[in-house]
């Protein structure tokens, strides 16, 4: 069976590999840096500056992908357009995928980066108290997971955005869509994290105390009601609201996860929603920046 294992991780690994390999190379807006860590791999990230450089707020940007597609490369023009429409330093983080680093690494990609961006405050130009996390599916329970470590840190943020996150690996919290067992199963035989999958960190909406809840920054949740995730993301914003965290809940009834449909007709519905969401995110991060300036 461990044999059978290794051979099917390094089938997959070299398959992800192959298909995501154009990433490193492509044309991007953004800057290609790397944050350097002491005693791990520097984090690959695209930094896009605002016009007026100084005591810029931070908006961070993490993709989704099911933990192992997409790139920071394909949130490219849409971090640009946040760092002009925010007048924020963006930072796009690329993180690595499971075939590359299991859980808890990206999350902790997300949470260095963060130490990084307020240790080097005064150099970027940005303000260390405004730095807001945001991420979709994937990089929705990223954004939460990372949340959740620099709360416990004691390491403060203006707040987090998450829009369509997965947030619970348990099962304990039904959703419509009874193949994602399966998914989960095999993506763990091959990827198996270095935590347990009813952490915090791996499944907040079903096990994250109270405590935790307590110390974590404001946050906002963004689902869409024809996607299978949505009773996960309204249920962390139960949580959320009964501890004062949650700013907003805001569902699109109509939206599908991502706001992708194959119905070439809803098309037109889906590109006015992510428009929509996208105007929506950009004001909810004003309103958290000015939160964080109220408190300082």
């Amino acid at each position: 069976m461990k044999l059978l294992t290794t051979i099917k991780r390094a089938v997959f690994n070299a398959r992800f590999h192959r298909v995501n390999r154009h990433y490193a190379t492509d044309p991007v807006v953004g800057q290609r840096t790397k944050i350097e860590r002491e005693g791990k791999e520097a984090v690959e990230v695209l930094f896009y500056y605002p016009e007026k450089n100084e005591k810029a707020p931070v908006f961070v940007q993490i993709h989704g992908g099911a933990w192992v597609g997409m790139d920071a490369v394909d949130d490219d023009r849409y971090c640009q357009r946040l760092s002009e429409d925010l007048g924020a330093f963006v930072v796009n983080v690329n993180y690595r995928r499971l075939y590359d680093k299991s859980f808890p690494y990206p999350q902790e990609e997300v949470v260095d980066t963060v130490k990084w961006l307020k240790e080097n405050a005064e150099e970027l130009g940005i303000d260390e108290n405004k730095i807001v996390i945001s991420g979709g599916s994937a990089g929705g329970h990223l954004t939460a997971g990372a949340a959740i470590m620099l709360a416990k840190q004691g390491i403060k943020i203006a707040g987090q955005i998450m829009e369509v996150p997965f947030l619970d690996f348990t099962g304990s919290i039904p959703i419509d869509f009874p193949e994602g067992n399966g998914l989960y199963d095999m993506m763990f035989e091959l990827y198996p994290p270095q935590i347990p999958l009813d952490s915090e960190v791996l499944s907040p909406a079903a096990a994250i105390s109270e405590e935790t809840l307590e110390k974590l920054s404001p946050a906002v949740v963004i689902v869409c009601g024809r996607d299978p995730l949505h009773p996960q993301g309204e249920h962390y914003a139960k949580l959320l609201k009964e501890h004062g965290k949650l700013i907003e809940l805001k569902k699109y009834e109509e939206g599908y996860h991502g706001f992708g449909t194959d119905k070439a007709e809803e098309m037109p519905l889906q590109n006015r929603l992510r428009e929509d969401c996208y105007k929506y995110k950009v004001e909810k991060a004003g309103e958290l920046f000015e939160m964080a300036y109220q408190r300082n």
